[in-house]
Order: structure tokens, then sequence, then C-alpha cells
């Protein structure tokens, strides 16, 4: 049995993404790392994990699974660390073998992909381990 590690991102389509993993989880046996990068400080760490728990035990309560949510008071604001590379650091540094990783995948119009940097590209980019989108 393995880890598949969920990308929790920011989206409205985010329990959708987390929805199919469990899925995902369900079916094959294994089990879930939920990863989330707190994205304001007005976003609570509490309702974040509750959000995740709803949908793990609405979807299928069975699944074994840890929820890590990087707080921004986890480091330096002087660093401005960005979100992509806390993602790879995340999935590249752990001592777990991840069976893939889950991402919602949404459309950008050209101005957007000028101006942020895809996460699923930077993901991709490592070629350490299989990517599995989740159209949203």
């Amino acid at each position: 049995m393995g880890t598949i590690f969920v990308a929790f991102g920011g989206s409205e389509h985010r329990n959708t993404v987390l929805e199919f993993a469990v899925e995902q989880a369900a079916v094959s046996g294994h089990d879930l790392f939920v990863y989330h990068v707190q994205e304001s400080e007005d976003e609570s760490v509490e309702q974040i994990r509750d959000e995740i728990e709803t949908v793990i035990q609405r979807t299928a309560p069975d699944v074994t699974f840890e929820v890590k949510i990087q707080g921004r008071g986890e480091f330096s604001d002087r660093t401005n660390i960005a979100e992509e590379k806390l993602l790879t650091d995340a999935i590249l540094e752990s001592d777990r073998d991840y069976e893939y990783v889950v991402m919602g995948d949404r459309e950008h119009n050209f101005v957007d992909e000028l101006l942020h940097p895809s996460m699923i590209e930077t993901v991709l980019k490592t070629h350490a381990i299989p990517v599995m989108l989740v159209p949203v």
C-alpha cells in the first residue's frame, strides 16, 4: 500500500480534486497525504483541516489520511518562498514514496500564464513522480 499526495489548492474546485483522490485511494488501498499552503493570514488552519476531513469522511470514511498545512508563520516573509517551491519541497523532501500526485488543472488565459508560474509545470519538471490531473 502506497500514499497518494494531494495538492489541496486555493481554487473553488479543490474539493472536487480531493474527492477524486479519495475515491482513487479507496479503490487502490492507498492512503492520502493532503498538503495545503496557507494562502493568507485570514485563512484559518482549523477551517481548512475541517474542510478536508469533511470531504474525506463524506467520500470514503475508511481511507487513511494525513493533513499537512504549511502555515504562513512557518517561514520568513523576507525570504518570500514561492508556493511552487513549498509544494515541490513537500514532495521531494519527504521520506515517503508517493505513488503519484493529484492536482487540479484549470485553463489559464495568456496573461495569467505570463504572470503566475504554473504549479503543475513546476511539479512535472521535477521528473520525480507521476502527476494525475483532475480537470476543474
